[in-house]
């Protein structure tokens, strides 16, 4: 009995001590902010914001399920989403949890390690379709850590934009097939290189992380990214699994990829920039006015025409023509 007692309280013990270095791992929120506890998520706000919608709320705690399950991550853990008003509460947040400030273009921002989202809520309000599609890929950043551990970037932005369907305006994905076709691109394995901080400026990059991600979606049986993140969540390095797991090398499903893209008309969409660009209203606007100028050339020699015949047969303003004999008057 008195043995069953110390086995008891030693659990006891142990439970508590976990529930405590649990707790500690639990990052806090800046004082000011206020929080509230979710059923998968825990929020934090300050009170000039106030509690997440239940539209929000909602939103996060089914996308991170769906996540989870495409991914494979069986992660209990409890994401932190604060929320914050313009670019500079996000920053003075990051800063809280010594993170790298932002662009004020950025919209939110995910701390994968930490497990936390930081998402400026006039945005959400400003763009509805657009905010959640970033609710979304910053939640994928947080499960890609979950499922497969330390990832390449450049894995992370194109499996984070597919998972919240953001796909390139229609002229980066022609700059794309451009490139493809001189052979141009910058090879996957070397895109975390190149890659700035900035999205505006590796808005093309971005997109070549997509669009390889595309092609592995349709070119491999469904699961494919969940069970090469396994893998590296045991320690594989992001190319050695998908080898694993297609049959081919990286720098073959590389050379698949670029051949396929290449191989894609963009006439017609060129074509289109140029109309719908701004640059192309110009040219529009010029070439209405030289087709202006040569209508009113075409009309004026019409005319010169016209007087000239209509002068042999017809009387002049200044009376009778005498070289037209009389019978040919009308």
């Amino acid at each position: 009995m008195i043995r069953f007692v110390r086995r008891t309280l030693w659990l006891l013990l142990l439970l508590w001590a976990s529930s405590l270095a649990a707790a500690s791992d639990v990052p806090r929120p800046p004082d000011q902010f206020l929080t509230l506890e979710g059923v998968r998520v825990n929020w934090a706000y300050p009170p000039t914001v106030g509690p997440p919608s239940q539209k929000l709320s909602s939103l996060v705690e089914t996308t991170l399920v769906d996540l989870r399950q495409r991914f494979g991550s069986s992660s209990t853990r409890r994401p932190l989403v604060l929320l914050v008003s313009t670019s500079e509460g996000l920053n003075q947040t990051l800063k809280h949890y010594d993170g790298e400030s932002v662009p004020s273009w950025v919209p939110a921002v995910a701390l994968t390690r930490k497990a936390i989202i930081i998402i400026d809520s006039h945005y959400l309000v400003r763009h509805p379709i657009g905010g959640g599609a970033t609710v979304t890929h910053e939640l994928a950043h947080l499960v890609l850590e979950e499922a497969g551990g330390p990832l390449p970037r450049w894995v992370h932005e194109g499996l984070a934009q597919f998972a919240a369907h953001q796909r390139p305006d229609p002229s980066t994905s022609r700059a794309l097939i451009m490139l493809a076709r001189g052979d141009s691109l910058v090879p996957i394995t070397e895109l975390d290189q190149y890659l700035p901080r900035t999205h505006v400026r590796a808005s093309l990059l971005y997109a070549e992380a997509l669009s390889f991600i595309e092609w592995t979606q349709r070119h491999f049986e469904p699961g494919l990214h969940a069970r090469i993140l396994a893998h590296c969540k045991g320690g594989a390095r992001w190319q050695d699994s998908f080898e694993l797991e297609t049959g081919l090398t990286i720098e073959q499903a590389t050379r698949n990829w670029i051949t396929e893209l290449s191989e894609r008309d963009v006439f017609l969409g060129l074509v289109f920039d140029l109309l719908v660009s701004w640059n192309g209203l110009a040219l529009l606007v010029i070439i209405a006015f030289v087709v202006q100028i040569s209508r009113r050339r075409s009309r004026l020699r019409q005319m010169e025409e016209e007087e000239r015949w209509l002068s042999q047969r017809s009387p002049t303003s200044d009376g009778q023509n005498l070289t037209d004999s009389g019978d040919d008057i009308v």
